[in-house]
């Protein structure tokens, strides 16, 4: 009976416990609602986020969900307090700039909105 007791409590603590790092690991939500793939790096007082679209149109509708998730993860966490969002074009130019924080090239970029969130 002891066992079977601290069988159940192991599988308790086991499944809660990877619940909670699972969440841990999630992180702000940068990306949520927009299409794959989406790279979110940087640190509490600025963070970047990498993005694709393969159009004009859909670049703007990708870099304004962004900076939304972004305010949300700022009035809940209060971090960041710099976003800096690259949405890059697909193919050649994503293999080059989209996992980097670096600056991508005029030609790669569709668009670039860096903003103070506080």
């Amino acid at each position: 009976m002891i066992r079977t007791f601290l069988v159940i409590v192991s599988a308790l603590a086991v499944l809660l416990g990877g619940a909670t790092a699972v969440s841990a690991a999630a992180g702000p939500p940068f990306c949520k609602g927009v299409k794959k793939p989406c790279v979110v790096g940087g640190d509490a007082g600025t963070t970047w986020v990498n993005t694709s679209a393969s159009g004009k149109a859909q670049a703007k509708a990708v870099a304004d969900r962004v900076l939304r998730n972004a305010k949300a993860a700022y009035r809940k966490y209060h971090a960041p307090e710099w976003v800096d969002i690259w949405v890059i074009k697909k193919g050649a130019c994503w293999r080059r700039y989209g996992n980097v924080p670096s600056n991508a090239s005029r030609a790669c970029t569709y668009k670039h909105v860096e903003r103070k969130l506080s």
